[in-house]
Formats: C-alpha cells, structure tokens, sequence
C-alpha cells in the first residue's frame, strides 16, 4: 500500500457482492489472498464488513491495461439473517448502493438463475446515484448466477434476459422522473448489457461434498467471468491514483448519509407512492388548517364586535368536527380504494395518527 501510495500507481476497483446466507464459490474463489478487515457503521450504527485486497497486475497482461493494481474489495452479503424488517431493508440498500459506487466493476453473486432478489435493490441504488450527482460516478455491474445446472440453456433464455432488461429500463426511467433527470434507461445510470454482462456458472462439485469430485465445467464458467473483467479492465479509462480512491471513498460515503431517505423503502416504486401521500396529506392538513382559520377569523370578528366573551373547547370540536370527518372520509377512500393501495397499508396507521394529533 504504501509503495502504490509514493509512487501514486494506478488502480481498479473490483467490488464483489453476494447474498449472505447464499455464498457461491466464486467468492471463495476470489479470497485466496491475505485480507484486511474493514469495518464501516452505517446511519443505523450496524457494521459493514468487507474485505480488501490490493493485487498487482502481472507484466504479460499489463500492456493492455491502463492500471498496476487491482483493489478487489469483497463485502458481507445482503439480506443478514440476524437483521429483521426494516433494518435489513435499510442496512442492504445502503451497503450496495456503497458497494457499486466504490468499485469500477461490481460482481453481483446470485444463487441460481432468477436475479429478482437483487432488482429490487439495484433501483434503491439507482436512485441514490442519481441523487448524489456531486459524486462523480461511472459504475459498472455483472451479474453472475452460481450453482446453475444448465448452463448452457440458461445462456439461451432470452426471455429472462429481456424481463430483466425491461424492469430495469422501467424502474430507471420512474426514478429518472421522480429525481428530474435525464435518464431513460438502467444503462444510462450504471453500465450494463443484458447480453454481455449476464453470467452463468456451474455447480463446483459434480455430486454432494465432501466426497464428490470437482465439476471441471466450474473452471470454465470462472475464466469467462475473469476473461470478462479483464475485457471490461481493457476498454475502461485510465485507473486512478491511491489518493484519488480515498477521496472518492469520503465524498461517496458523506453523500450516501446526506440521502440516507431512499435506503428505508424496498424499490423505487415505493417511494414514488410515499412521496404521493405525502402530497395529498398536505393537501388534508391545508383543508383542516383552512378551516380552522375561518373558525377563528369569525370568533375574532366577534370578539373586537364584544359579541363574544369567551370560547369553549368544545365549542371548537363542534365547529370542525363536520369538516374533520369529510377529510377522514376521503383518507379512508384513498388508503381503500388507490391502484397501489398493497404499498400503502403500511404507512395507513402512521398517518392515521399524525392527522388525529
């Protein structure tokens, strides 16, 4: 570290990530080196670890990279078991919207063939990039499914492919709208080709371990994945300086607590339909407030007039009650009766009680 530091080398970040309680092998894989623990808190005081390594590249391959090192940062998975609802929720969006800003490249490890679990997550991040947009970056992401049995006839699976692409675009282009951006499509904010960047491994042993041999195919699915970061390495811009990587580690961090808002739902369509209530509860909290307003504009009116001497509590109930339960009525229809009224139920009883305070 501190030779690359003096002699300002330059570097590529590789960030892998990978779902906890489901660790493929290429992770394993990948740590075969002397690591350093690196703890971060995040806004809930929960610890993020990850592991971090810096790897010289080689003379042969050097030549046709732009760099000397590359900082392989390995993270903890998502979805920890020992976290619950909300804080899992809040602690996953944040550490791989953290995770993907960070490195050049991302590996995103799934167990299986179907990457929903992580679609969810990857439109948090979206939204975080675009709302960070003093923070200078270019992400990249490759998703690499483990334990595939078929791997040839998961490379063919077009349909999956095009789902994928389209709920990316879908959710890239509602986020785009919500942040005011320029972004129509998942590409435009972190690099990504549904045809390229989709990778398939086999199962590491051809049987159950402890006893069963080794799946040579799991080789070959390994050095695709590698022969694909090395191709992306390639056509990538310079690297960057040890000094320039820790400046980029502060800014991207502070701006990830300065947004930590986004990282409290599941998916970009969550927030949309919280920023909606949020704006027709206003409107019930002005038609409230309008009317207590007049109320207390006549009561004044009288008053100066000497009309009225003093005024009940009750008196006041009286006077809003008919307008209170018109706005309880129309707060119940809309929790009832909206297209996205699933989403909604959860925040039904929070705001139920903040209109009644």
């Amino acid at each position: 570290m501190e030779k690359c530091r003096e002699g300002q080398k330059e570097l590529l970040c590789v960030s892998v990530g990978e779902s906890y309680d489901r660790r493929g092998e290429l992770g394993y894989c990948m740590k075969k080196y002397v690591r350093v623990v690196w703890d971060i808190y995040d806004n809930s005081g929960e610890v993020m670890r990850a592991f971090m390594q810096l790897l010289k590249v080689s003379d042969e391959i050097k030549n046709d990279l732009k760099f000397d090192y590359v900082l392989v940062v390995d993270t903890e998975g998502l979805c920890a078991l020992e976290l619950e609802g909300d804080n899992t929720r809040h602690h996953d969006n944040e550490l791989a919207t953290f995770v993907v800003g960070l490195g050049n490249l991302t590996l995103i490890n799934i167990f299986g063939e179907n990457p929903s679990e992580m679609q969810d997550i990857l439109q948090i991040v979206v939204q975080a990039f675009m709302r960070m947009k003093k923070v200078k970056l270019s992400p990249n992401c490759v998703f690499v499914h483990q334990n595939v049995t078929d791997v040839a006839a998961a490379e063919k699976n077009m349909d999956g492919k095009r789902h994928l692409q389209e709920k990316l675009d879908q959710m890239a282009k509602l986020t785009a709208e919500e942040e005011v951006c320029d972004s129509d499509c998942f590409s435009d904010v972190i690099e990504f080709d549904v045809q390229k960047d989709v990778k398939y491994c086999a199962q590491l042993w051809e049987g159950s371990p402890p006893m069963a041999p080794p799946n040579p195919d799991y080789s070959e699915s390994i050095q695709e994945v590698k022969n694909t970061i090395l191709s992306k390495a390639s056509k990538s811009s310079a690297g960057i300086t040890l000094s320039q990587f820790k400046t980029n580690i502060q800014d991207l961090w502070t701006a990830l607590l300065t947004e930590s808002f986004v990282f409290s739902f599941k998916n970009t369509l969550e927030i949309a339909v919280y920023r909606k209530l949020e704006v027709q509860y206003g409107s019930w909290i002005w038609t409230l407030r309008s009317d207590m307003l007049t109320i207390e504009n006549q009561l004044h009116n009288r008053i100066e007039n000497r009309t009225l001497d003093e005024v009940e509590q009750s008196y006041l109930f009286k006077e809003t009650r008919k307008t209170y339960e018109e706005v309880r009525k129309e707060m119940t229809k809309y929790f009832e009766d909206d297209r996205e009224k699933e989403i909604l139920v959860q925040w039904r009883g929070r705001f139920e009680i903040k209109m009644k305070d």
